[in-house]
């Protein structure tokens, strides 16, 4: 008998000790898959951790005395619609400067606000309530202060200035910055591109349209480059120094005196007209029916001795009437044609 229960022990033995290998292989391994899952989730959220770290920190960096000391300019709101342009301007150069986050421009900047502009924030915000007041974008706070600092009578008289604005004579940058303040208040006149680019160069000085108009720019920005350009060579050369008196101011003592005009060849273009005159009205003028029905050809010619038939008396010689006509052009417009 205990031979043959020896055996039967040994295999029962065997098949327990089979029993508890499976048993620890299977605890084993979800053990190690729910460690893995453990260290998993441990990484992910430390790296989410780590990424939201930044962006709540960079919301704090920034303060107020940060934007101060770069200097930004206070803004009262007493000096009318284009000192408010002006302030915008120079308040998005600090914005880039101090390095303000989007999200605090309307803090920052309402932070500068002086005598009545401040009264007048203080009633916003008592009417918004300080939270939505403070959240507003830096761009629909531009628009509630427009509105408010420039009323529509203030916008008619700004209307009317951009119809008939024009460059008061080299002074192109001040035509340009005007144009693009007056194009931000007064939209409806510059409503595509083509319309703009056309009432800028109709702005523009005769001397200074002409060469742009002829180049046809494509953008709006073009069209500042190259007037500026154009402009710069004129007033390099002097033309809004020159003084030349009007048409109907000149007569013909003034084209005879010889003080008139200073330069040499303003002088020798004045003996080659008298010249002409003499040559062409000195002689006797033809009376005959034949010589006042002459008819005038660009082949006629005057010469010494021989009557004037381009016109019936009394009307001077056309040539002569010309050189009058020369004489009041500007010098570099009379070259030209002399």
């Amino acid at each position: 008998m205990s031979s043959s229960g020896q055996p039967r022990s040994r295999s029962r033995l065997t098949r327990q000790e089979k029993r508890d290998r499976r048993l620890a292989a299977i605890i084993s391994k979800n053990v190690a898959k729910a460690v893995s899952e453990v260290y998993e989730n441990a990484s992910k959220s430390s790296e989410m951790s780590q990424a939201d770290a930044p962006k709540e920190s960079s919301k704090t960096a920034f303060s107020f005395k940060q934007f101060k000391a770069c200097g930004p300019k206070e803004f009262t709101g007493e000096d009318g619609p284009t000192a408010m342009f002006h302030w915008f301007d120079s308040i998005e150069v600090t914005f880039r400067q101090s390095g303000c986050p989007d999200n605090l421009r309307t803090l920052n900047a309402t932070g500068v606000f002086q005598s009545r502009a401040l009264d007048w924030w203080t009633a916003e915000r008592n009417k918004r309530g300080n939270d939505a007041a403070y959240a507003l974008s830096w761009k629909k706070l531009k628009e509630i202060m427009i509105e408010e600092y420039c009323p529509s009578h203030e916008r008619h008289k700004l209307e009317d200035e951009f119809w008939g604005i024009k460059q008061d004579k080299g002074d192109n940058a001040g035509l340009t910055a005007r144009f693009k303040q007056l194009s931000i208040i007064c939209p409806d006149q510059v409503k595509t591109p083509d319309m703009t680019i056309k009432k800028y160069i109709r702005a523009l000085p005769d001397c200074v349209a002409d060469f742009v108009l002829a180049s046809k720019p494509a953008t709006i920005e073009e069209t500042y480059l190259l007037a500026a350009e154009i402009n710069d060579k004129r007033v390099k050369a002097g033309f809004w120094d020159k003084q030349v008196k009007p048409l109907h101011q000149v007569t013909t003592a003034s084209i005879d005196n010889p003080t008139t005009q200073a330069s040499k060849s303003s002088r020798r273009r004045r003996r080659t007209k008298l010249r002409c005159r003499n040559q062409c009205c000195s002689s006797t003028v033809c009376t005959s029916p034949a010589a006042t029905a002459t008819a005038f050809s660009a082949s006629d010619q005057c010469a010494a001795g021989e009557a004037c038939v381009h016109r019936p008396p009394p009307t001077l010689c056309y040539m002569f009437l010309s050189s009058q006509y020369i004489r009041a052009l500007p010098d570099f417009v009379a070259g030209f044609l002399s």
